[in-house]
């Protein structure tokens, strides 16, 4: 990932330019990864068949997480049972085939699986995106020869400031938001057998259109504004329900939505039919 002159405003220093490109991610040989299965489906496809195109500034935090798991990497005590960042395998069989899938435990302790977070913002609870991939993660460790009991995901909130912690009660005293629930082996079976499902297709050349969910799609709004006003009095979901509500001396703003991953984060939106298509 060359850097050159004008590029990114010369405001990306070369050396985490350069560590951008050492991305130390890989799922082995596996075919599918955690992660993987728990994305659209249609990603595996066009991934399959194209190259991502990446952006520093959208990689950036994941930059970061890497160094937090350097940490638990460098401080786990092996001798009283922990485990960190293990890459697990699993041969799934699927009709009549072997689907090799893997995930990756960030770390294990008391029967326990975490993953560990980094976050903007605070988590009041886990994410339901976060609690598929740790349930899969807890079934592969399982399947591995782990005993597993509970889940974990633990957010590391990267916006958390130590002082006003110590004068405002009711913010977040620690940067860490820790959720254990049960490991639940039923729900994480049949979650991998859909997803397998879902993405074997997908890999196959039928892959299904992404979600409204997925493409963290925000549709329009119609702000019904008064002269003057910064505000608008009243929000409709749609134009003629703005339009008859409206007074005389009043007029419509529309405020148009936006399929916030696709724009901003997805590496594939240059080669993706759905999201030209959408956006015309």
């Amino acid at each position: 990932m060359k850097q050159t002159p004008a590029s990114y405003l010369k405001s990306f220093p070369s050396p985490f330019i350069r560590a951008l490109s050492k991305d130390k991610y890989e799922k082995g040989k596996s075919l599918f990864s955690t992660t993987q299965l728990i994305s659209p489906p249609q990603r595996t496809w066009l991934a399959k068949n194209h190259e991502k195109q990446e952006n520093p500034y959208t990689m950036f935090h994941a930059l970061m997480g890497t160094a937090i798991h350097s940490i638990l990497e460098d401080n786990v005590d092996t001798e009283n049972g922990e485990v960190a960042e293990e890459r697990l395998h699993y041969e799934y069989p699927y009709l009549g085939e072997t689907i090799a899938i893997s995930g990756q435990i960030d770390f294990y302790e008391n029967k326990t699986v975490f993953d560990y977070k980094n976050t903007a913002g605070f988590q009041e609870k886990m994410k339901p995106e976060h609690r598929q991939q740790i349930q899969i993660n807890g079934w592969l460790a399982e399947k591995n020869g782990y005993e597993v009991e509970h889940v974990s995901i633990v957010y590391l909130q990267r916006d958390w400031s130590y002082m006003r912690s110590t004068f405002d009660p009711t913010y977040p005293q620690t940067p860490f938001a820790i959720y254990v629930e049960p490991y639940d082996q039923d729900f994480a079976a049949k979650l991998i057998k859909e997803t397998v499902e879902d993405h074997w297709k997908a890999y196959n050349g039928s892959p299904r259109p992404c979600t409204a969910e997925e493409q963290w799609e925000k549709p329009s709004v119609y702000a019904i504004m008064s002269p003057g006003a910064k505000r608008a009095s009243k929000l409709c979901d749609t134009l003629s329900e703005a339009e008859e509500l409206k007074k005389p001396n009043q007029t419509v703003e529309i405020r148009k939505g936006e399929k916030t991953f696709c724009n901003s984060f997805c590496g594939f939106k240059d080669v993706c039919e759905q999201y030209k298509r959408e956006s015309k």
